[in-house]
């Protein structure tokens, strides 16, 4: 994802469309790879009708503006999938490496891409049509492409105590309500939101007839079927745990757009089914519209997120610039806010979370920043949101950063950090 912000910030700017350029160009390719693997698959309409449901999911509308990872993610399992579907129906070997390529920038993109790799061999490996590729080298010398694409990724962890399989390994909980059920049923009704209430049921209806089908002999359906169970149900496990968050298996759940597509047909006739449809897709695009239109609603949450940091940095700015040390460094309780201060101070200091498992660490290595001073700022109320007493020496609170918005007055707290002493040894609420 930094490349591709660095790539599209080239092109037009370091604005916020340069920022956000990439994800809507990543969003557009994978609705067309979207068409044209149903259409492979099945036909046209089947092709039509998955890109049209790509473009009104709302975690693939709303990824299509937001500068994260799970743009290219889903692109490049997208666009792996397309290749081997034409590998298997081609049996050129250009598409086999392209899938192999596809396949690593996944999971360069993404550690779930691991899901991809295990999906595609569960497909060659358990579908009986589908073994006699064993037998070819090609898949072989995909997955090798897809191994050179990742090997950066196992080099740079070699180096720095393999901190994000660490990370993959002993990952933050995204919400924590004290108990499996209640988190388990915050992680539904979240996904009702992400991929739309009645969608959402559609989709999983998609993937139990899709494994009927791909048992009784039916290779397309087979393949869709491994793509989206193994994702979808390792995180509804762990759902219990609340750790996955709801976007994680966005690409399994799109994997059943052409499966869903190639139904249609068969049950549109029924009354229940077309109703069903129907409201689903209309719920779905009202979703959509409320969450293109939020940022612009003056007293919305969304809206409220994104003012006043322009403000904030430059007061932040100030305050380090008063003190005359360069070494000072910015600290902030989540990765949104960290971005978002380092697009407005364009990293003149280092400016680095700690809200997270890891997260400081990902970035630099605690230890060279022992010592250190640090500005920490966040919009938390009332409290910090962080036990700085346990990161610093001292703790300084400074009078808070008072910005008007449309919707009044938004309020960052400020403390001065002392001597940052490390990360301490307590859990840390993430966001």
């Amino acid at each position: 994802v930094a490349a591709m912000v660095r790539v599209t910030t080239a092109l037009v700017g370091d604005s916020p469309l340069g920022v956000r350029l990439g994800p809507i160009l990543m969003a557009l390719i994978t609705s067309l790879l979207m068409y044209d693997l149903a259409r492979q698959m099945f036909d046209r309409r089947a092709g039509l009708l998955a890109a049209a449901g790509y473009q009104i999911t709302p975690i693939a509308a709303v990824g299509a503006i937001i500068a994260a990872p799970d743009a290219p993610f889903i692109l490049f399992w997208v666009l792996a999938v397309w290749c081997l579907w034409r590998a298997r129906t081609s049996g050129r070997a250009w598409a086999w490496y392209g899938a192999g390529f596809a396949g690593g920038l996944c999971l360069m993109s993404k550690l779930s891409g691991l899901f991809l790799g295990a999906s595609l061999a569960g497909f060659l490996l358990f579908v009986p049509s589908e073994r006699r590729w064993l037998r070819r080298p090609e898949p072989y010398r995909a997955a090798a492409i897809a191994l050179t694409v990742v090997f950066p990724l196992v080099a740079w962890n070699s180096r720095h105590d393999a901190i994000t399989f660490d990370k993959l390994l002993n990952p933050a909980h995204w919400i924590d309500l004290h108990g499996p059920v209640r988190e388990a049923a915050a992680f539904v009704g979240a996904s009702a939101i992400y991929y739309g209430p009645i969608t959402l049921v559609l989709l999983l209806a998609a993937l139990a007839a899709s494994i009927s089908l791909g048992r009784r002999g039916d290779d397309r359906f087979a393949l869709l079927a491994w793509l989206a169970a193994p994702l979808i149900g390792f995180t509804a496990v762990t759902s219990f745990n609340g750790i996955p968050k709801p976007h994680w298996p966005a690409p399994a759940y799109l994997m059943l757009l052409p499966a869903a597509a190639a139904l249609w047909p068969m049950v549109r006739q029924r009354r229940g089914w077309r109703r069903a449809v129907t409201a689903g897709v209309a719920l779905n695009i009202i979703v959509v519209i409320v969450l293109y239109l939020l940022p612009f609603i003056p007293s919305s949450p969304a809206a409220q997120s994104l003012r006043g940091w322009e403000q904030a940095s430059s007061t932040v700015a100030q305050m380090i610039e008063q003190r005359g040390n360069p070494e000072w460094f910015v600290l902030t309780r989540t990765y949104q806010d960290a971005s978002q201060l380092s697009f407005y101070l364009r990293e003149r200091y280092l400016i680095t979370p700690a809200g997270g498992d890891n997260e400081i660490v990902m970035r630099l290595r605690p230890r060279s920043m022992l010592d250190r001073n640090a500005i920490f700022i966040t919009d938390d109320q009332p409290g910090p949101g962080l036990p700085l007493h346990l990161m610093f020496w001292e703790v300084e609170q400074r009078p808070d950063i008072e910005v008007q918005t449309g919707a009044g007055v938004r309020r960052f707290q400020v403390f001065l950090g002392y001597g940052f002493r490390g990360l301490p040894r307590v859990k840390i609420s993430p966001i």
